[in-house]
């Protein structure tokens, strides 16, 4: 099985190596006589069926379960993430960083009337490398997850009251205590336990990541398209204001994620190694680190992906 699914991402990679080169041959070649900015908008439509191929046959491969693993080490570590995630993590990032700020010139460039010190469709040029890094990541996690089914990040079909009852825990009282009386949650009843991901992680961050992560692939894509497709102007308009509130929104989520992650350290660790210290019998109760149950406490039981 690893032997196929080696030879399926060395068939991947040189479909895309070569789809990618052509793409860039025919651009280079003058035969158009468009913008740089056409130019690239072109090339970054014709390889995206090529980016998320190459995406999907990552993801197959690395979830592909590994021999000798184990969900806890001799001194108490949980693992968290598996390397395929870790490196999943840190490459989406790098789409991040080049796509976002950049995606982010091109509106307040515009409003503020200001110019770049680069020309524009440079700017462009980085926001499609970017955006097609993110667009692998995302092919990539989807087969991953199919291939290694891991489900810890998602909540269980029938365990939505429960994980609520759980994230109460979670929260500041002055926030649960609204909250929980909204969506009725019965504050007697005793919280499960969490696993690997918090409560918060399952219920609130993760599902919206998932949202916002939609709609700014869906709205990019479409807003790529209008080149060559013939859209109604009310549609684009339309799609490029959901685009603009995507962006927002993904920074709004970036912040929220570095707020909850650097206040609980070993997540961040986590985050690079992939395992969970656990936690010293005699450490000191946090209550902000500490509220989310038994995870951050380093006595989680996970699984090796």
């Amino acid at each position: 099985m690893r032997t196929v699914t080696w030879l399926l991402v060395l068939a991947g990679v040189g479909i895309a190596v070569a789809g990618i080169a052509a793409i860039l041959g025919q651009a280079a070649s003058g035969a158009q006589p468009w913008s740089n900015e056409l130019s690239d908008n072109f090339v970054f439509i014709k390889a995206i069926p090529f980016v998320l191929g190459l995406g999907v046959v990552v993801g197959l491969l690395g979830g592909t379960p590994s021999r000798g693993a184990h969900a806890t080490r001799t001194d108490g570590a949980v693992r968290r993430f598996s390397r395929t995630s870790i490196f999943l993590h840190w490459v989406i990032t790098l789409g991040f960083l080049l796509a976002l700020p950049t995606g982010v010139w091109q509106y307040l460039g515009g409003i503020l009337d200001v110019n770049a010190p680069l020309p524009l469709y440079l700017i462009y040029r980085v926001h499609y490398i970017g955006a097609s890094v993110i667009l692998f990541s995302l092919a990539a996690y989807v087969s991953y997850g199919w291939m290694s089914r891991d489900r810890s990040l998602l909540v269980p079909l029938g365990q939505w009251r429960s994980h609520l009852r759980g994230l109460m825990d979670e929260l500041p009282r002055a926030i649960s205590s609204r909250i929980a009386g909204l969506l009725r949650v019965n504050m007697r009843e005793a919280a499960p336990r969490a696993g690997t991901f918090t409560f918060y992680e399952k219920v609130v961050s993760f599902p919206s990541w998932t949202f916002v992560l939609v709609l700014i692939t869906v709205t990019g894509l479409v807003k790529a398209a209008r080149f060559g497709v013939e859209l109604p102007g009310l549609f684009v308009y339309f799609n490029s204001t959901l685009h603009v509130t995507a962006m927002v929104l993904i920074v709004v989520k970036v912040l929220d994620h570095l707020r909850y992650t650097v206040a609980r350290w070993p997540m961040m660790v986590a985050m690079v190694t992939g395992w969970l210290p656990a936690r010293r019998p005699d450490a000191r109760r946090a209550p902000a680190a500490e509220s989310t149950g038994s995870n951050a406490a380093g006595v989680l039981r996970g699984s090796d992906s």
